[in-house]
């Protein structure tokens, strides 16, 4: 009984914690934002702004940091880092997520071309000398910056109590609803919102989803920044409108989900009885 009592307890900790993780997950990056436009309306030199960009991403870290003797009155911050980094990592399990990325990307471009009766030698990439510069902001941003706070704490904590697709799919909300600020910079407005909007959603969702399938196989946090860094950088290599790219991409990460469901039920519908 006593024991039992300590557990419910506990997961209302956990549950208060988590909230008030994810209210302040939000409340940095749309701080830092601010900041970041009001460095651009004072028009400081680009690479400073581009730096900003960047620091904002990693507002789910900085969350983690902040809160960290809270989440984690049992351990440093160090050995939250091994606990993160350090477990086994399976080559095969980095190589078939990147191929299933690249082959939706493939599969796009086509899907894109044909709808629109475009001729594929049409289809141009960003320059190689962009490629770098590009490389660097995308890994020093999202996919760095993110994944120990979305995957590496809320993830884990998340599937304590739910099974894991549903873990995903908060996630997945939280992470997506996180951009919001984004949203109304797009440029996009009307009808066209709605529907950068919904992609952006199902997209990230879905992207949600797939990195929690493949992080559950070894809990190394690498594999969550290296699928959402291919997310990121191979919507950027190629010189496409960004609304019908997103849009046709986001249905490619939505059936590689379905299909990854079906495929591994017991992984993803059934509860894990214990995660670190």
């Amino acid at each position: 009984m006593r024991q039992e009592r300590e557990k419910n307890m506990l997961e209302k900790e956990d549950a208060r914690n988590i909230k008030k993780y994810f209210v302040l997950a939000y409340m940095i990056f749309w701080l830092l934002l601010g900041l970041t436009g009001y460095m651009i309306f004072l028009k400081v030199p680009l690479y400073i702004q581009d730096i900003m960009k960047n620091v904002c991403a990693w507002s789910p870290t900085f969350a983690v940091l902040i809160m960290f003797k809270k989440l984690y009155p049992n351990i440093t911050f160090k050995e939250y880092i091994k606990i993160n980094f350090m477990k086994k990592i399976n080559p095969m399990m980095f190589l078939i997520s990147f191929l299933l990325q690249l082959l939706i990307l493939v599969i796009v471009i086509i899907a894109f071309f044909l709808i629109n009766n475009k001729p594929l030698n049409t289809l141009t990439f960003i320059s190689i000398s962009n490629i770098i510069p590009v490389f660097i902001i995308t890994i020093t941003g999202g996919a760095l910056g993110e994944e120990l706070g979305w995957r590496g704490y809320a993830l884990n904590l998340l599937q304590k109590k739910y099974i894991p697709i549903m873990a995903g799919l908060i996630v997945g909300i939280i992470w997506g609803l996180w951009h919001l600020p984004l949203w109304i910079l797009s440029g996009y407005s009307g009808l066209e919102l709605a529907y950068y909007i919904i992609a952006f959603m199902v997209g990230i969702i879905s992207t949600s989803i797939i990195i929690t399938f493949f992080y559950n196989k070894g809990k190394n946090i690498l594999i969550a920044m290296w699928i959402h860094f291919w997310f990121n950088f191979l919507l950027r290599l190629v010189i496409i409108d960004i609304l019908p790219l997103l849009i046709y991409t986001s249905i490619g990460y939505m059936i590689l989900v379905i299909l990854i469901i079906i495929m591994n039920k017991n992984e993803l519908l059934v509860k894990k009885e214990e995660t670190s």
